[in-house]
């Protein structure tokens, strides 16, 4: 009698695990299914938005050479997209695109029903209206919100979990598979059969799509220096101070950030935006690296094909970061990644040229933007992978060092 038992108890169980299994087919080929979608849609997307630049600002575009239009055509565009901005409400918080860590922050919470499809419509499209316009905002935001949204919205009413999954595995969009596990970090381990099937279609499709190409991670970049450097005693002095540069300029970012949040009545003024498009109608003319979200502007600067000198390389540098930070608080949202890491490698090639032969040029680009990656970015690891990525692994060495040392003066400041 109690063998009998036994046997009907294990056949039972055995029979539950197998439902369990069957189960998981139709949601995994649904994971796959919207990955495949996002990774798919944030490359067509991208390319959209691209082709529509290049339609606007001709074919130097980005590439931070002389803008090829007259000079009312690069202040009548901006002006005006800033004026339709101003007119969607997107400087105040109900218009306001997320930024890309405000969106995998997102994704460990139900989606805000306050907001509605018709809000992160509008969203989404004041953040593709400010990429059109010349704005110094990285793609990331505006591609990570597009796809969130098509997400949560095909998994509406379905399991959340699932959905959470498959959003965290759709950050390997712009090629950084590792952050589906970091987004996913401390989460049960059952959760990676529903994100795997996501993420690896997902960037399959993202692959298959040109997506590596409309965001500039395409080649194996510019050989400006090995991976370990030729004078390892020297290049380990550059690296630290660049490091210090870099760290400097990402918290002079930040605190930029934070007074421009302090002016009163910035955020909800229609002029701010007005007034956004015409700085950025005038930096077009004077340092047309400065404008652009930079991912097109890191080779040729890596390459050292620019006709630009050290003051201006520099001038440049320091004009993108502080674009950068103007943009996102007036209504010109998007992403912070691909302006600083273009604005601090000019910094970094810049300082090169005003000291030649020291180090190699990626021992300076790979420091400077370690060390203000180390502060932007939520973890270190992070903002190594981020740059050895965008950075192609040139001054990789560099890259860790500056990393370390900016990580450690940043949690000295704030502790």
């Amino acid at each position: 009698m109690r063998a009998s038992a036994v046997v009907e108890a294990l056949t039972e169980a055995a029979g539950r695990r197998r439902s369990a299994g069957l189960n998981l087919l139709p949601l995994s080929l649904r994971a796959v299914f919207i990955g495949a979608m996002g990774g798919s849609g944030a490359a067509l997307l991208m390319l959209s938005i691209q082709a529509l630049q290049r339609w606007i600002w001709g074919a130097a575009m980005g590439s931070g050479q002389a803008i090829d239009r007259p000079w009312f055509w690069c202040l009548a565009v901006p002006i005006s997209i800033g004026a339709l901005l101003a007119l969607f409400g997107a400087q105040t918080a109900p218009g306001r695109l997320p930024e890309f860590g405000d969106t995998l922050a997102g994704l460990h919470q139900p989606p805000d029903a306050g907001t509605g499809c018709c809000g992160r419509l509008r969203q989404a499209l004041a953040g593709g209206l400010a990429l059109l316009g010349g704005a110094t905002i990285g793609p990331e935001a505006l591609v990570t919100h597009s796809v969130a949204g098509l997400s949560r919205w095909i998994w509406r009413g379905r399991d959340q979990a699932v959905a959470r999954a498959v959003l965290a595995g759709r950050s390997g969009f712009i090629g950084l598979p590792r952050l589906g596990p970091i987004a996913l970090t401390g989460w049960p381990a059952a959760l990676l059969w529903r994100w795997l099937p996501a993420s690896s279609a997902g960037i399959a499709a993202f692959y298959a799509c040109q997506g590596l190409r409309a965001f500039g991670l395409d080649g194996a970049g510019p050989g400006i220096s090995d991976l370990w450097p030729r004078q390892p005693l020297p290049a380990l002095l550059i690296a630290i101070v660049g490091a210090a540069i870099g760290c400097a300029c990402g918290h002079g970012l930040q605190r930029w950030r934070r007074w421009l949040q302090s002016r009163r009545g910035l955020g909800s003024s229609r002029l701010a935006p007005v007034a956004t498009g015409l700085v950025l109608g005038l930096a077009m003319q004077a340092l047309p690296l400065s404008v652009f979200s930079g991912e097109s502007q890191l080779q040729p600067l890596l390459l050292g094909s620019l006709p630009l000198r050290a003051p201006l390389l520099l001038l440049s540098g320091l004009a993108k970061l502080l674009l950068a930070g103007l943009c996102l608080e007036t209504g010109w949202r998007g992403g912070l990644i691909f302006p600083a890491v273009a604005g601090c490698a000019a910094i970094g090639i810049g300082l090169d040229q005003l000291h030649p032969g020291l180090a190699e040029a990626g021992i300076w680009c790979g420091s400077v933007v370690g060390g203000s990656l180390a502060v932007l970015m939520p973890t270190p690891r992070v903002a190594l992978v981020l740059g050895l990525l965008l950075l192609h692994g040139q001054g990789a060495a560099a890259l860790v060092v500056g990393v370390m040392i900016s990580g450690a003066i940043h949690r000295r400041l704030v502790s």
